[in-house]
């Protein structure tokens, strides 16, 4: 447990002071008359050096980050692995790198490198969040996420990305980068018809509006026997979609398709929701010059709708609104920046406690619940 207090808590303050120091740099030199600091500043990339290391040397990570192992090593030492239904683009690199004879540290680090490079690149007008987005990347759910669920995160942190593009109304680019995508996952499908989502005019509406929608969404998600009912009459498309083998289970397994999700991974995400929510107009004002601001906004509200709603489904089913996650990731962020330059204690430190209490409430129950080495909290290294 003390060598993951470590990393994490020693990562995440290291990647939040060189994400402050180049912010402040660029910063200084915008007052002089200058302009950004370019993408690949030494505080970057060793931002990134750093990150990619601490995930290439890791090991026993989860369930999902085993079975990647397991892929990538058996196909070094059997020249195939036992499933067959990846995708071609994730597929390619597999077998490139496992037959080229590059260590697993490289293979995870290559992803790690996909995961932070594109999330960090998305925010490179944006270098005042850097700070924030290292402590909530290590203290919060993310690292543990992203680097189990490796093609998923490619695509989630890939999407903070691609809302620029929306904005800016490039839709063909915005088609063919995410057609690139599907090759790593197929879920990246679903990016397509979120392109309209910004581009939908909106009457101003009053704050409690959304309040509104969202509880809606927590009600029906807390009833979700409707969900049911919707998907025998569309669930003949997870066939096609290769998710078919779920959707069985889904119609004839009901602890699969229904459980009950009430604690801090459910309730916490919603209550930092909630705070983005009610400062949204005066954070919006404060970043006057982001234009993309808005559309941030908005995939938060469907990132936050649409997980509430499937929350007491399979996870599996839930997945969709996990793509918008670097989103919501990249508003709570805008939140703490502006709570912390108009010296809002209160609601910072909200949430501070709300975003930062993960791992450390993780280990401890790891710990104090023991079990398998393979608790994807606990940090593991192959070098020791």
């Amino acid at each position: 447990m003390i060598l993951s207090l470590i990393v994490y808590t020693g990562t995440a303050a290291l990647l939040a002071w060189l994400g402050w120091h180049v912010s402040r740099r660029e910063q200084r030199l915008v007052v002089q008359g200058g302009g950004e600091l370019p993408f690949l500043s030494w505080e970057i990339v060793a931002s990134l050096l750093i990150y990619i290391a601490v995930s290439s040397i890791r090991w026993l990570m989860s369930w999902d980050y085993n079975q990647y192992f397991s892929y990538y090593v058996s196909m070094q030492s059997l020249g195939d692995y036992s499933r067959e239904n990846y995708e071609p683009g994730f597929h390619l690199i597999t077998v490139g790198m496992a037959r080229a004879g590059m260590h697993y540290a490289f293979y995870f680090g290559l992803w790690a490198a996909l995961h932070i490079t594109l999330l960090y690149y998305a925010l490179r007008h944006r270098k005042c969040l850097l700070p924030w987005i290292a402590l909530c990347i290590f203290l919060g759910p993310y690292y543990i996420q992203w680097m189990s669920l490796l093609r998923q995160a490619v695509v989630e942190c890939l999407f903070v990305l691609l809302v620029e593009l929306i904005v800016r109304r490039k839709f063909w680019l915005y088609l063919v980068i995410t057609l690139l995508a599907m090759t790593i996952h197929k879920m990246a499908i679903l990016l397509i018809p979120l392109y309209v989502i910004p581009l939908i005019k909106v009457r101003s509406m009053k704050r409690w509006v959304p309040f509104a929608l969202l509880l809606t969404c927590v009600v029906l998600g807390s009833f979700p026997q409707w969900i049911q009912w919707c998907f025998d009459r569309v669930g003949q498309l997870a066939e096609y979609a290769g998710y078919g083998h779920y959707y069985r289970l889904f119609s004839t397994d009901v602890s699969f398709a229904f459980r009950a999700v009430i604690g801090p991974s459910r309730l916490f995400p919603l209550i930092s929701g909630l705070i983005v929510m009610w400062y949204y107009p005066s954070i919006k004002r404060a970043f006057s010059g982001d234009v993309c601001m808005s559309a941030f906004y908005r995939f938060m509200l469907l990132h936050l709708g649409y997980i509430n709603l499937m929350g007491n489904t399979t996870q599996y089913l839930s997945r969709p609104g996990d793509l918008m996650r670097g989103v919501f990731l990249v508003m709570v962020c805008y939140a703490m920046c502006y709570l912390w330059r108009e010296r809002k204690w209160l609601p910072l430190l909200a949430l501070f406690f709300l975003n930062f209490y993960y791992i450390y409430y993780e280990l401890y129950k790891a710990v104090a619940i023991g079990g398998s080495i393979y608790a994807p909290e606990l940090y593991h290294t192959f070098l020791f």
